[in-house]
């Protein structure tokens, strides 16, 4: 009798010690697939965020575009048009240097009254500030030779400039792999240097064909021959685009494109554009431009002050969870609802 009252003390105790562990287990995958439900739900509010932060900026470009003609009439600086883009947007709004209490307060009471969880930030961009590979494609020669160099001029001041960059690709052929961007877009099958243009993407591993067509995002830039390489197409990346443009726009591009307009574009030069464009606000024509610069030799780069498509990236964070949102704007179009047309849309 004993031992039946042993063992059946035994087969309790251990029954226990089994249901605890699947107590522990069980609250352990509860906790788990708690903090699953909550990273996916706060996944989702900055996916919703992040696209909110777009139409916030189509909103922005809206207004920009219906005010330029009025701006024109009335001879305003139309440096003082753009900071209606190039303000951007970001929540919860950043007290400035010289904010008040009141200020501050007034953006504690906004962060609290909307009840939007999460951060957004905002930037919108020129595409006429880049250089377009496309033009590589050109009918005219004398563009198509000057897009040539200009991007060749990217790669040569980065030799002079960056000693690491130097050691590295000194023998590189650079101008050879900006003909490969060219054939990769020309109608024709053969190379620039000669022979076929298949002769390189056919060898690889997973073999393609060259596109021999416009390129529709810069990204498509890494599947060309040389710029698998990642530095050369982050260097290249950042300075082009691929949508169609009036040329540079002078008031917006930065250093390294205003270094590759000219072979007369000096870093002193350079430096005074910059200068000059924060003091007054950019220059008004393109003839203005060129007689700041005072070259000896017009460029043939088509120069501009205008712009019409641009790039809308929307950040959004909600514990921890983050939605990056790229969006390309052509605002010489319009949506059925009046706001500027969306040619690409991409959530990373």
């Amino acid at each position: 009798m004993k031992n039946h009252r042993g063992m059946a003390i035994i087969l309790v105790i251990s029954a226990i010690s089994l249901l605890a562990l699947m107590m522990v287990e069980f609250t352990f995958g509860t906790q788990i697939n708690l903090q699953i439900s909550k990273n996916f739900q706060n996944a989702v509010k900055a996916k919703a965020l992040s696209r909110s932060g777009v139409y916030f900026a189509l909103l922005e470009l809206k207004v920009y575009k219906e005010l330029k003609p009025l701006a024109q009439k009335i001879n305003l600086d139309p440096s003082m048009l753009n900071m209606i883009w190039q303000f951007g947007f970001m929540y919860p709004p950043l007290p400035s240097a010289k904010g008040t209490f009141g200020t501050e307060k007034a953006i504690q009471e906004l962060t609290k009254v909307s009840k939007i969880d999460g951060n957004i930030s905002v930037t919108i961009s020129d595409e006429s500030s880049k250089i377009n590979l496309n033009e590589l494609a050109n009918k005219n020669p004398k563009i198509k030779e000057a897009i040539q160099t200009q991007l060749l001029r990217i790669f040569e001041d980065k030799l002079q400039s960056d000693e690491a960059f130097s050691d590295q690709y000194r023998d590189t052929r650079f101008r050879e792999y900006i003909l490969n961007i060219q054939d990769w877009i020309d109608e024709d099958r053969e190379r620039s240097i000669g022979g076929d243009e298949e002769s390189y993407y056919g060898r690889l591993r997973t073999p393609y064909k060259p596109k021999n067509a416009p390129l529709d995002t810069v990204s498509e830039l890494a599947l060309i021959e040389g710029f698998d390489d990642e530095t050369l197409f982050n260097l290249l990346a950042s300075a082009v685009t691929v949508y169609p443009t009036q040329g540079i726009n002078i008031n917006s591009a930065d250093a390294i494109v205003l270094k590759s307009i000219s072979h007369e574009m000096t870093a002193e030069l350079v430096g005074k554009i910059l200068e000059h464009r924060q003091k007054m606000g950019g220059f008004k024509t393109a003839p203005e431009f060129l007689t700041f610069c005072n070259f000896t030799q017009k460029p043939e780069i088509p120069l501009t002050t205008e712009t019409s498509i641009f790039l809308v990236e929307s950040t959004a964070e909600v514990h921890g969870a983050s939605q990056t949102t790229q969006v390309i704007v052509d605002t010489t179009k319009e949506l059925p609802n009046g706001m500027p047309n969306i040619v690409y849309w991409n959530m990373n």
